[in-house]
This record gives structure tokens, C-alpha cells and sequence, in this order.
């Protein structure tokens, strides 16, 4: 998993999302993955890392700088990436 991580950087990836956007996706991973981890639910973790990531855009579209597609869609992605990973790390070190 760290190397693909690695590659992903490494390789221009950086180029196409924002930092912003970086920043989401890897806030929705992280609370994705330690949410997984901590109830043993990995598709609610998911769930419930992108429901705050869609908060957060809706309060972006009431008082900030609008609504981002793209930060929704790299908070979609950190929280799949993060709720998958806590599930593989579970069934290889129950």
C-alpha cells in the first residue's frame, strides 16, 4: 500500500488535485481508516468519513467559497482508500 502511495506522489499525481484537495483526501483517509479500525466497521467508517466531507462542502456553499466537486470527490476516494485498508490490515491482524 505504501508504495503504490509512493508512486502515486512520485509520479505526477500532484499536478492533477490541488493541495486543497490533497489535504481531503487525506483527511477522509485518516478518519476513515482509524474509524474502521476502532469500531471494526469498515463500510460505515466510509460512510460516515464522507458525510463529513460533504458537510463541509455544504457549509462551503452556505458561508465560505462555494461548493467543490473536486474536493468531494477526493474526500469520496480518501474514504474508500482508508475504510479498505483498515479492512485489510483486520483480516491479516485480527
Amino acid at each position: 500500500m505504501g508504495a503504490v502511495l509512493f508512486v502515486m506522489f512520485h509520479s505526477g499525481c500532484g499536478a492533477v488535485m490541488s493541495s486543497d484537495e490533497w489535504n481531503h483526501f487525506a483527511f477522509s483517509a485518516s478518519f476513515s481508516s482509524v474509524a474502521a479500525a476502532a469500531t471494526s466497521r469498515p463500510a460505515e467508517s466510509i460512510g460516515i468519513s464522507f458525510g463529513i466531507g460533504l458537510l463541509k462542502e455544504i457549509y462551503d456553499q452556505v458561508h465560505g467559497s462555494g461548493f467543490q466537486s473536486g474536493d468531494l470527490c477526493a474526500d469520496l476516494a480518501g474514504s474508500v482508500l482508508g475504510g479498505v485498508a483498515a479492512e485489510i490490515c483486520m483480516e491479516e491482524f485480527p
